[in-house]
């Protein structure tokens, strides 16, 4: 194991570089202290027998990330000199063909966790909100270029959003084998929906003939909403309202060795459906086709009034979307975790975690390798590389556990913060808890 573990790291890192993507907290994984990691792994066993979270206090996380390009990519230095410039095409040159910009902000209400002889059950409530933005890399080629690059040939203007506010509500299970080699569980969710954008299709395609230059559009867009239009959300009232939804978190971890622990979860299996304050907009497809062919100067005479009329009644005919009121439904954006952790000497682990996360029917992944350093149970602290979104990022994140209260902070991206013009992926996660009752485990202990 020792001899191919080298070999594997490699083959990993090469796996995931086509695309990266982060918007969890992924150094967070491996600091044993946190009961919040039960939402990374809902089927770790947490270190204390009894969690408590505060409003707001306990659990409180922000994450951005770009896999396209940064705002340096785009704004930069000009040569000889120490003016700005917009370089388009060095941010275009970043691009792949599909891009994502995430955010995210998650905050917890209320939780609770206790563990009775072998089992752990926890009550928890968070409050969630995600954008997930979807664009080609022709869409901002147009945008900046014109179609002037893509004459002969069709642009792909896509762009798919889901910009999601939502409570959650979680029951939570874990179960641990009396040798405490495996312990597996899972949460069960109960969603209720605030408001949500959920661009579902938002495609125009556009074609500039080779020979006259004509410009040919084809839009397909739909647009859901919720709670939006109106800016009210009257009749999703109480608990749970009507814009419910279910999800299910499942996770495992198991000790091959003393050393050795692997583990693995898929969280936020599970979707909302909208039915409160909905509208829907959607182009025709009966006028899905758009053709200018531009303007005969000899013929304009002293008006230029006709033709501009003549121009935006056919892009209202086209462009102009068909509104209903129908329900629909959203995912959560689910996510997959896979770790190995290596015990190196006594309070001293490494690990290895892979992430991958669905969205807007694309998978995003990243890698996470961690140091990890637990002093007399009272002090944990972590030291991460990542490699997301094309670059590489240090972590680091702290756990000062002076029981019963507990402080955290945990960051993917160190320097992000001092250089923010530079960001592709930034996120941080923090808190106060109360824990109670340290397990003990005799074999491990010895």
């Amino acid at each position: 194991m020792k001899k191919n573990l080298p070999l594997l790291i490699i083959i990993l890192l090469l796996a995931t570089k086509q695309k990266g993507y982060s918007q969890e907290v992924l150094t967070q994984y491996y600091i044993k202290s946190l009961s919040e990691n039960d939402f990374l792994n809902p089927g770790r066993m947490p270190e204390t027998k009894i969690n408590i979270s505060l409003p707001v206090l306990s659990s409180t996380s922000f994450g951005y990330s770009n896999s396209g390009f940064a705002i340096s990519d785009l704004i930069t230095k000009k040569a000889n000199s120490d003016s700005m410039e917009f370089n388009t095409n060095n941010m275009l040159s970043k691009l792949s063909t599909n891009n994502l910009m995430s955010l995210g902000f998650n905050t917890e209400i209320l939780g609770v966790g206790i563990k009775i002889k072998q089992n752990y059950y926890s009550l928890n409530a968070r409050f969630r909100n995600d954008v997930n933005l979807s664009y080609s890399k022709d869409m901002l080629t147009f945008i900046f270029k014109g179609n002037s690059a893509f004459v002969g040939q069709k642009a792909d203007l896509n762009m798919r959003l889901n910009a999601t506010s939502y409570a959650e509500y979680s029951l939570g299970f874990i179960h641990s084998t009396t040798d405490n080699k495996l312990s597996y569980g899972g949460h069960l969710k109960i969603l209720s929906g605030i408001a949500n954008v959920n661009l579902k299709r938002g495609n125009i395609g556009i074609y500039t003939d080779s020979n006259n230059y004509s410009i040919t559009a084809t839009p397909n867009i739909l647009i859901n909403t919720s709670a939006i239009d109106t800016g009210s959300n009257n009749n999703n009232s109480g608990l749970f309202g009507q814009n419910s939804g279910l999800a299910i978190d499942l996770g495992a971890s198991y000790k091959i060795s003393d050393k050795l622990t692997v583990s693995g979860s898929i969280t936020d299996l599970g979707y909302i459906n909208w039915k409160s304050n909905v509208n829907n907009y959607q182009t025709d497809p009966k006028n899905s086709n758009f053709t200018f062919n531009g303007f005969d100067i000899n013929k304009i005479g002293t008006s230029f009034r006709p033709y501009r009329d003549s121009l935006t009644d056919s892009l209202k005919h086209v462009f102009e979307p068909v509104k209903s009121a129908n329900s629909y439904k959203t995912g959560l954006g689910t996510k997959i975790y896979a770790g190995v952790n290596y015990t190196l000497a006594k309070g001293l682990d490494a690990g290895l975690l892979l992430y991958g996360k669905f969205v807007n029917d694309y998978f995003y992944s990243g890698l996470t390798l961690s140091l990890n350093e637990e002093l007399n149970h009272i002090l944990n602290v972590s030291a991460s590389f990542s490699r997301v979104n094309k670059t590489s990022n240090v972590g680091f994140g702290l756990s000062l556990n002076l029981l019963p209260i507990q402080i955290y902070v945990v960051t993917d991206n160190v320097f992000s913060f001092g250089k923010i013009d530079e960001v592709k992926n930034t996120n941080v996660h923090f808190g106060l808890n109360l824990a109670i009752g340290r397990i003990h485990n005799e074999k491990i202990e010895k």
